[in-house]
């Protein structure tokens, strides 16, 4: 079968090979200027105006990178010579290791990173033709291919939507879907370690992440030394957006723990300006269309909350599904059908997943207070917040926490295991649990102090 797949990211180079590796052909349309590059030097000053959070953080989860090793494994290969680095978790286990702890291991690196050791794989593939500098102006019906702004027209059996969450062409056909808001807004700013420092470790079961109250921050680490720190800000405090200027930023993170040290030019140096990310929301269009022979990848098909960082692993899982249906099916209906069997129920489940823990944790910054400690309590913050405290205290804590949040096991895993609920249960309050940063109050007369001074 011929694809066309529309959008040049990470979903659409994924589908491509994975369906060019399947036995098809595929042509690969890129509205931006981007050419496969033998060297990685220049991933980061490509520019990507159909990509607005391109320079934030992503990373694969362990069961992105599993898919990745699956179907790709010259791009892992390719990705960790560039300078990726992985984080096995099974390390902190204290028992001996069971079958599946090879999984749990997250896979960090830089988006550009990853759509250049992608686009460099797609590109080197026989069954692929990579199309860039060309927008689609309009949808061929019944799905034979769409038409380009140069007056081509891309003809194929399966056109792929892997045009992200954004915008699509003039009369592109997509499921109806509702979008609801995250609840936050994201100030990130990326950071690299100076000679002789290393990432800093200590109780968490992953990187440092931590919860005021009214705001969080997480860490994500990068290629080559590199991590990035965010703030995940509620939506309806303006008074904490002043944190877009990078001033009020290094302020706040000088003022919590461990970002003061993480953030400190003893540690690191910043690499980037703050990069703000707002407008966001959970969007489930796993439906489909109803245009047999159009399938959708990536963000196209359900967008969760970047907070759960789901993006680049599930843009795998779904060129993978892509793969297996172009194996087994010969005409576009029927691929279309068993692609939107196979990759709807997970995708459903972590949309509802991410809609209630946002509505948890924008329920518990706007001061209700929330009990976290039961599994009668707030459940979505005890299944995720507590869970990752107590994981490295318990191996099967930490085994089902990370098939969780790491996309391994389906969410009623975790849910329908009471036995796991038990010992999260006995071990939260055996914790020692101190603040990491001021009240807000404080924090915001620390930003401003800093802003007036300079």
């Amino acid at each position: 079968m011929r694809f066309a797949i529309a959008g040049g990211g990470v979903a659409g180079l994924a589908a491509g090979l994975a369906v060019a590796r399947a036995g098809h052909s595929a042509v690969v349309v890129e509205r931006d200027h981007v050419m496969a590059q033998d060297e990685p030097d220049g991933a980061f000053d490509v520019v990507r105006k159909g990509i607005p959070h391109f320079q934030q953080p992503h990373t694969f989860l362990p069961r992105g990178r599993r898919v990745l090793r699956d179907l790709a494994p010259d791009v892992i290969a390719t990705l960790l010579d560039a300078g990726a680095e992985e984080q096995d978790l099974s390390a902190k286990l204290s028992g001996p290791r069971v079958p599946g702890d090879d999984d749990l291991v997250y896979l960090w690196v830089r988006r550009p990173m990853v759509e250049w050791a992608l686009r460099r794989a797609a590109a080197a593939e026989p069954g692929v033709r990579l199309v860039a500098g060309r927008q689609i102006t309009g949808f061929v019906p019944g799905a034979g291919g769409f038409h380009l702004d140069d007056g081509q027209e891309i003809c194929a059996d399966v056109v792929v939507d892997a045009l992200g969450r954004y915008r699509v062409p003039p009369g592109w056909p997509r499921a109806a879907a509702r979008p609801s808001e995250c609840g936050a807004i994201y100030y990130c700013r990326y950071f690299a370690l100076v000679p002789g420092a290393e990432h800093v470790t200590g109780p968490w079961l992953l990187n440092p992440r931590g919860d005021l109250g009214y705001m969080g921050f997480n860490t994500f680490r990068g290629d080559n030394r590199t991590f990035a720190v965010i703030f995940l800000v509620p939506t309806a405090d303006h008074d904490l957006r002043v944190l877009r200027d990078d001033r009020a930023w290094m302020a706040a993170a000088r003022a919590i723990t461990p970002l003061d040290v993480m953030t400190s030019p003893e540690h690191a140096l910043p690499i980037t300006d703050v990069m703000p990310m707002g407008g966001l929301a959970n969007i489930d269009r796993t439906a489909g269309s109803g245009v047999a022979g159009l399938v959708p990848v990536g963000d196209a098909l359900c967008h969760t909350d970047p907070a759960f960082a789901y993006g680049l692993s599930f843009s795998l899982v779904h060129a993978q599904a892509l793969g297996r249906a172009s194996a087994a099916h010969t005409t576009p209906e029927d691929l279309t059908e068993a692609y939107l069997a196979d990759v709807g129920p997970e995708a459903r489940e972590r949309h509802t997943f991410a809609l209630e823990t946002d509505a948890a944790r924008t329920l518990a910054w706007s001061g209700t207070p929330v009990d976290v400690s039961r599994r009668d309590g707030c459940y979505p913050l005890f299944a995720f917040a507590a869970a990752l405290a107590t994981a490295p205290h318990d191996d099967h804590v930490l085994r089902r926490t990370v098939g969780r949040v790491g996309l391994l096991d389906p969410v009623s895993v975790f849910d329908t295991d009471s036995d796991l609920h038990d010992r999260i249960e006995r071990i939260w309050p055996q914790l020692t649990r101190t603040p990491c940063g001021p009240p807000r109050e404080q924090l915001l007369r620390t930003v401003t102090d800093e802003l007036v001074r300079s």
